[in-house]
């Protein structure tokens, strides 16, 4: 049985109207576009006559978009009739609208599927298939693992002779069996791709961390970050309690290195020194721990970074996180270096979306 696996590659040639293809291979429904529909190039049966089996892709869709596929099939990719020179360049062109080439489609009589995303072709033959989707409505919709079967079903050669009539009642019924199988096969081969940290999708490296004692929230981190951090759970769990698993999550998490001051270490110090130090110094406990980051911190980062490192710092330990800007203001908790520059007030204004960093004064 030879499968068509359609990927990046078919879609390229294709033509997309209102939909984007994301880099895990998802094709995603724009809401902005008047127009919503997907075409692909013919695949290629190999000979005249060629009999296909079985359309599948999986789907997420909103109640309020409904999508239709259609299914054409043909000998030639010429069409004297239909006046068109080559189906290919016609479905692939971007210039030709979603409506006019989904007429087309059904006058040159395809098939059509209404809301479904496991179609039975037995009543289709021809060299060439040609698939198309159109989608209506308002919200989501996306599209993943376009899967063409030309057989379609396993177990017919298993049986007589006088059983094996296509597009029967019993071929329909056995072929139910056949998907079955077909999916079970489809799902173990992409074990490994499920088990690899590297193309997993997120919600198994949530899973797998939590196999390693990590609490992991779905959309706590960014995606290659998690990707990461899971690589490294069983050194990191390792090191658990100690400075080098904090360094390295930060080190993970910010995507550069930060700067840890325990507070044990450096108090017999600051005593013993006649320069002024920050109070922030001074009054922290023994157990605490300062984090010097020198970027912005966002509330969504700070929160992460804490999450985080509460899970690996020491039972007793304080973390507390100060941010080192490029562009420092006397009323932040900064520590003035060597070339330190105040900088001018700026102006902003609410309507361009500006960031108040400190520094800005509203007119």
């Amino acid at each position: 049985m030879a499968r068509y696996t359609i990927r990046k590659n078919r879609i390229k040639k294709g033509c997309l109207d209102g939909f984007r293809y994301t880099e895990d291979m998802k094709l995603v429904f724009e809401e902005d576009s008047m127009y919503h529909g997907i075409f692909l190039r013919g695949i290629d049966g190999g000979e005249s006559g060629s009999t296909w089996g079985r359309l599948y892709f999986d789907i997420h869709n909103t109640e309020n978009v409904i999508y239709c596929t259609y299914v054409l099939a043909a000998d030639h990719r010429e069409h004297a009739l239909a006046g068109i020179a080559d189906l290919d360049v016609y479905f692939s062109d971007g210039s030709i609208e979603t409506p006019e080439k989904i007429d087309m489609l059904k006058k040159l009589g395809a098939k059509r599927f209404v809301g479904c995303n496991d179609c039975l072709l037995y009543d289709i033959d021809g060299r060439y298939l040609y698939l198309a989707i159109e989608a209506m409505g308002e919200g989501e919709l996306c599209i993943s693992g376009l899967t063409v079967d030309n057989i379609g079903d396993n177990f017919m050669d298993t049986y007589p002779e006088i059983y094996r009539e296509r597009n029967s009642f019993f071929h329909r019924y056995i072929s139910i069996f056949s998907s079955i199988y077909n999916d079970y096969d489809r799902d173990i081969a992409r074990l490994p791709e499920l088990l690899d940290l590297d193309t997993c999708p997120e919600e198994n490296l949530i899973i797998y961390g939590g196999w390693m004692g990590i609490d992991l929230r779905p959309g706590l981190l960014e995606v290659e970050v998690l990707r990461d951090l899971v690589k490294e759970a069983y050194s990191l769990n390792r090191m658990k309690g100690t400075k080098q698993a904090i360094e390295r999550i930060l080190e993970i998490l910010l995507r550069e290195k930060a700067m840890i001051i325990e507070h044990n270490q450096v108090r017999g110090w600051i005593k013993q020194e006649e320069t002024d130090f920050p109070a922030h110094f001074k009054t922290k406990g023994l157990y605490d721990v300062t984090i010097l980051v020198k970027r912005h911190l966002t509330e969504e980062l700070r929160h992460q970074i804490s999450f985080i490192i509460d899970q690996f710092k020491p039972v007793r330990t304080r973390i507390n996180i100060t941010q080192l800007d490029e562009t420092p203001t006397t009323d932040s908790n900064t520590y003035l270096d060597v070339n330190t520059m105040l900088p001018r007030e700026s102006d902003a204004m609410l309507d361009r979306e500006d960031t108040l960093d400190g520094t800005l004064v509203l007119l």
